[in-house]
């Protein structure tokens, strides 16, 4: 009879121990899981295209049009290298919300459609306050061509700071905002009247 106790004990003890193993198994499962769940943020690129032209503002006091056109093909190039970091482990995996699979194919289609759609706020910026400068006289007309041709400079500027991503990629370098001139001069010239984007800092 004793004997039979002791190993129902032993019995009870080993059953414990497992699922004491794959309660330990699936709270590591569950905090990987949640370690590798990638959430798109709607303002992840508006947030670092602003953090560069913070640290312009704070540089020269101000910054313009061309500031801001580097800035955001910085931004792309910055985030699309963030895509490519967290691929690199091919033995990694990464998850949806809804806990479907994650490809690096679509975290890039992902920040294609927010390039867009900076491009479309860019041009909706500068005509509001081309609109505003009409109202109030200071220029005659909504330089609609500057603004068609600030759509074609942004990008450019992905473009532009892509091909110098790729470059700095195999020296293992950072990209770092450059004073590129995607577009023309007169464009900034006319843009940069409208007063919208110089901002001071102190």
């Amino acid at each position: 009879m004793q004997v039979k106790k002791q190993q129902q004990e032993r019995l009870n003890e080993k059953v414990a121990k497992q699922e004491r193993n794959r309660l330990s198994k699936n709270r590591e499962t569950i905090i990987d899981r949640i370690a590798h769940t990638v959430i798109p943020s709607v303002t992840s690129f508006s947030d670092t295209r602003a953090g560069i032209l913070k640290e312009v503002a704070e540089e020269k006091g101000q910054y313009d049009y061309s500031d801001v056109v580097n800035a955001c093909g910085l931004s792309y190039a910055r985030l699309y290298s963030a895509i490519e970091e967290r691929y690199k482990n091919e033995n990694e995996q990464y998850y949806k919300a809804d806990g479907t699979f994650l490809t690096m194919e679509e975290e890039i289609d992902w920040l294609n459609m927010q390039y867009e759609q900076e491009v479309k706020w860019q041009k909706s910026c500068a005509k509001i306050a081309a609109e505003g400068q009409v109202f109030t006289g200071r220029i005659p007309k909504v330089p609609v061509k500057e603004i068609e041709e600030l759509e074609d400079s942004l990008y450019q500027a992905k473009d532009g700071y892509m091909k110098l991503h790729q470059e700095n990629k195999q020296s293992g370098k950072p990209s770092v905002l450059q004073n590129y001139m995607f577009g023309s001069k007169q464009m900034y010239e006319i843009l940069n009247r409208l007063g919208n984007l110089q901002r001071s800092v102190k």
